[in-house]
């Protein structure tokens, strides 16, 4: 049998950013160590402006920073990160992704 394995799954939402972890011991078997939300609200100039103010950015990057804290305090082995429709409508999501890469090194995938 193969050793259990710690993944995570990030899910960066239009009002929340949300974590879960959890450790797989068979592909039927997952259970659930850790999950966390926090409420950066991505899309509250998205969709208005189709722009992530300076603050919204700086909030998820913090949300960010504490989930690969508690990524790496499980040691997650795997992980997904993706971003939904906030992301896709604001025009400097580049910039959102390329800040969480930088700070924390989790690649940011838009859906």
């Amino acid at each position: 049998m193969a050793a259990p394995v710690q993944l995570a799954a990030i899910d960066a939402g239009s009002n929340a950013i949300r974590l879960a972890i959890g450790r797989a011991t068979s592909p039927q078997h997952i259970a659930i160590l850790e999950s966390e939300r926090a409420a950066v609200r991505l899309g509250n100039n998205a969709f208005t402006r189709r722009m992530f103010d300076a603050d919204t950015i700086s909030r998820a990057v913090r949300a960010f920073r504490h989930f690969r804290d508690r990524m790496d305090h499980h040691h997650v082995g795997a992980y997904r990160a993706v971003a939904t429709s906030a992301a896709r409508e604001a025009r400097n999501y580049g910039r959102l992704r390329e800040r969480i890469r930088r700070k924390t090194g989790i690649e940011l995938e838009v859906i």
